[in-house]
Formats: C-alpha cells, sequence, structure tokens
C-alpha cells in the first residue's frame, strides 16, 4: 500500500529570531508529517507564472492582478497531486515528523490584541510534541478545522 495525502495546510510559520520565520506547507500523510518549505522563489515563479498565463490569455490588469493573488493563496494545493517523497525533496531545508513518533499535538487559537481597543490578529498555535523533539508553528486560520483534519489522522493525540 502506498503512503497517502490525508490533509495539506499551508502557511505554518515556524518563528525564528526578530519576528522572522520560515513558511512550510504540512502535507500530512497516514505515515508522516512531511513539512515542505515556502520560499520567496517559489511564490515569485507561482505569480510569474500566473502573470505570464493571463497575458497569453488577453486578460485585463485587474484580472491578471486577481490570478497572481490566486496563485499565491492557492500555491500549497499543488501538494494534492505530489508524492510525499517528492515534497520532501523539493528542497533541502524540507524534513519530516513521523506519525509513529508523535506523542502530542496540541491546537489552540492565540489573539495578539492587547486590549478592547486593539482588533490584533488571531492565529492558530500548534505544538508538536514527538520522540524527535518539540516543535511549535504559527498557523494562519482557524484552529478548528486545523485541529479536526489532524485528529483524522492523529485521533486523540490532537488536543
Amino acid at each position: 500500500m502506498s503512503e497517502s495525502t490525508a490533509t495539506v495546510i499551508p502557511l505554518v510559520r515556524k518563528p525564528k529570531s526578530f519576528g522572522r520565520s520560515d513558511t512550510y506547507t504540512l502535507v500530512v500523510t497516514d505515515e508522516r508529517m512531511v513539512f515542505a518549505e515556502l520560499t520567496n522563489d517559489m511564490m515569485k515563479e507561482a505569480v510569474a507564472e500566473a502573470q505570464r498565463k493571463g497575458k497569453e490569455e488577453g486578460k485585463g490588469f485587474f484580472a491578471r492582478w486577481g490570478d497572481q493573488l490566486k496563485a499565491s493563496m492557492n500555491y500549497s494545493e499543488r501538494y494534492w497531486k505530489m508524492s510525499p517523497d517528492e515534497a520532501l525533496r523539493e528542497n533541502p531545508k524540507n524534513f519530516a515528523i513521523q506519525n509513529a513518533s508523535v506523542k502530542k499535538i496540541k491546537v489552540s487559537s492565540r489573539d495578539t490584541s492587547s486590549g478592547p481597543d486593539d482588533s490584533g490578529t488571531s492565529y492558530t498555535e500548534m505544538k508538536i510534541e514527538s520522540s524527535a523533539g518539540k516543535y511549535e508553528f504559527r498557523v494562519d486560520g482557524q484552529a478548528k478545522p486545523i485541529k479536526e483534519a489532524l485528529k483524522g489522522v492523529f485521533g486523540d493525540t490532537v488536543k
């Protein structure tokens, strides 16, 4: 039986120093979690391809601009068509965590607002505890769908 992709979670950020972060697409399979880094060059390439295609199709400026936005937002969709091994080999910074080594995954909503007048931003915090180490990520989007997608593979390991 071959490894199958269960879910793809875009814009998973691994915080670094000084507010910077590496951005990954998380490809969850029945055997492992593959973290595929999303580089600036990859985004530029996707946007340029959308621009080129729009010009070929004779689209106007705003239509091409819309296509560029869609290309960057939907970039992670390509991992549904790719094998997990291809995703892992795509970039030397990509890495995987074997599902069998995962002890706990904690998914929770976080809010950066400092008071009632500050709208701030909300994000999802994802902490993975495995025999290979502990990992912390910030994910754009609501916690509930992310938690449900991970529970589909990891069951009660997800809190």
